[in-house]
């Protein structure tokens, strides 16, 4: 008897024709799971990646999976760029989730023959490997229900996985827990500029912001952007916007840059000033955002204050910003208005960038240089 858990992908979890004992749909977290499972006896829980709150992030679809024991969990992929990335699925396999694929005979086929490491071997380096295995021979099976236990794979499973249908998935970050499952971070050590964006106020524009910059940047610096956990900015289909699963991947990733003047980087909520030669903070003055921000987070301020505070789609007048500043007690670095981001030339992104230092670009011999 299975369990599922479906979302976007329902269909093909349906076209499956699972003997299931519950199913939810829509998207869930941790939490939720706890108040909706609960003494389920079951074998298998098939779980669709869009079902997880937040898949984009590899910390939240780690921290949902730990609810079952790895070696009961299938996951039915989707066929996103970032979900597909070798970093993605060495993840889950790095944390005992091996079994994983995108359609209905996948399913199937895992649920009688689930892999075992040597079937997902290919997604880790040598050493990760030999570190995995080690553990495996170490752990025993746990009961059959819900929580977060040990399990070893079946030993006798025997998938090719050179077939992109039966491919591996996450696993549990508290299946061995005296084992880190991120590799130690190293530093940046490249010399360009890194300029990190956050949104302060929900839905600021810090990705279309971040594509604004990079538009008006490349016509006279060598630059390139990422974003972190999510894939919004696949819409603007261009190919110097990358994604990244976590901040080892962004690190390995800016490492590997050359001959690069300027990083932006969408960071999404991650926590990462270190990494940034600056932080641009996109704080929506409107007034019910601002006030929802500051009630959500009563160190906002604080958190902020070493940053570039800029206000996006603004309709506040350049000549209104001191009266601003005063009753919000906000420091504000560049007033930016509602723009039309088809333009070929965006003046007043090119203002802020040579606000921030930039004097190549074409807006400075018009603008002037600003103090």
């Amino acid at each position: 008897m299975y369990i599922a858990i479906k979302n976007l992908n329902g269909i093909i979890i349906d076209s499956a024709n699972l003997d299931t004992i519950k199913t939810l749909s829509g998207e869930f977290t941790r939490d939720m799971l706890e108040s909706q499972l609960s003494n389920f006896i079951y074998s298998k829980a098939i779980i669709d990646i869009t079902a997880i709150k937040n898949y984009f992030d590899i910390k939240e679809v780690l921290n949902f999976l730990s609810f079952f024991p790895a070696s009961k969990v299938i996951i039915l992929l989707n066929d996103s760029e970032l979900v597909s990335s070798n970093n993605y699925l060495r993840y889950l396999v790095e944390n005992g989730y091996y079994n994983f694929t995108r359609n209905a005979a996948g399913i199937n086929y895992l649920l009688n023959h689930p892999n075992t490491l040597d079937n997902v071997k290919k997604y880790l380096s040598e050493s990760s490997y030999q570190n995995q295995n080690m553990m495996n021979q170490t752990v025993s099976a746990s009961p059959n229900s819900f929580g977060n236990q040990s399990y070893i794979a079946n030993p006798n499973s025997n998938v090719n996985l050179n077939n992109d249908e039966y491919r591996p998935a996450f696993t549990n970050p508290n299946v061995f827990s005296n084992v880190d499952y991120v590799r130690e971070e190293e530093q940046i050590k490249v010399r360009a500029r890194i300029i990190g964006l956050q949104n302060v106020t929900d839905h600021a524009g810090a990705t279309t912001l971040m594509h604004m910059m990079l538009k008006q940047l490349k016509a006279n610096y060598k630059v390139i952007a990422f974003e972190m956990f999510k894939q919004d900015s696949i819409y603007f289909n261009d190919q110097d916007i990358s994604f990244c699963t976590s901040v080892e991947e962004l690190r390995f990733k800016i490492n590997a840059l050359r001959n690069i003047d300027i990083v932006l980087i969408d960071l999404n909520d991650l926590p990462e000033k270190q990494l940034c030669t600056d932080i641009l903070y996109l704080v929506n003055p409107g007034i019910i955002s601002l006030n929802k921000a500051l009630k959500k987070d009563n160190n906002l301020r604080e958190k902020v204050k070493d940053g570039k505070i800029i206000l996006n789609q603004s309709a506040i007048k350049d000549e209104e910003l001191t009266n601003f500043e005063y009753e919000t007690k906000f420091k504000v670095f560049y007033n930016m208005p509602v723009i039309n981001d088809r333009a070929d030339r965006l003046l007043a992104v090119d203002r802020l960038l040579v606000k921030l230092g930039f004097s190549r670009q074409e807006g400075s011999r018009i603008f002037g240089i600003f103090k």
